[in-house]
């Protein structure tokens, strides 16, 4: 399991210079609101893991086998979490002290969970009767998948990718001119506006 942190460092460049080389101008909150909905998904953070899998057919005609096919690989699984803009996000600023902002940012959710075709090392492969493609290994993907995604929420990834979002977006609101930066917990399902 490898954590990919340059990521990460790439998105805060990314608002750097949606922000801009002007320092500390300070945007409304529509604008800036308007700015973090064009990167669509905000990545934050990644799990690597590298995974073992065994697919095996057999099949026999008046007891004669006539089909024997096996293989045992080792794939990279890569899951990744963030926040999801197009979820709708609230920025509002305090009408007391303009320096101030209140932010409440979609929850943590995992993005995606892809197999890497090309990292595919073989152990041992039997094909007797047949070639054995991709295709019919999609099963045994599917629940490494499925299994590698429940590893990465226990470990954790969806604390972490939030967390990774608060900072780039920090980042991003403190070169905006605000002193003052509140993050209001994520939105349960069917619930109201931000309350500052």
């Amino acid at each position: 399991m490898r954590t990919i942190a340059f990521q990460a460092a790439a998105l805060l460049i990314v608002l750097l210079l949606l922000a801009g080389c002007a320092p500390a101008v300070r945007f409304d909150t529509v604008s800036i609101q308007e700015q973090l909905t064009d990167l669509l998904e905000l990545h934050t953070y990644e799990h690597i893991y590298r995974d073992v899998v065994y697919f095996g057919e057999e099949k026999s005609f008046l007891g004669v086998r006539t089909v024997d096919r096996r293989v045992l690989f080792a794939i990279d699984i890569r899951v990744r979490a963030g926040i999801d803009l197009q979820r709708g996000f609230i920025i509002a600023q305090d009408k007391s002290n303009p320096e101030r902002i209140y932010v409440q940012l979609p929850a943590a959710e995992v993005l995606s969970v892809d197999a890497d075709e090309k990292s595919i090392h073989e152990y041992f492969i039997r094909e007797q009767g047949g070639r054995i493609g991709l295709l019919e290994m999609t099963e045994q993907l599917a629940e490494v998948k499925t299994r590698t995604e429940a590893d990465a929420i226990e470990r954790g990834i969806l604390g972490k990718a939030e967390a990774n979002a608060r900072l780039i977006v920090r980042n991003f609101l403190s070169m905006a001119g605000f002193r003052e930066i509140d993050f209001a917990p994520a939105p349960a399902p069917n619930e109201g506006e931000l309350q500052g």
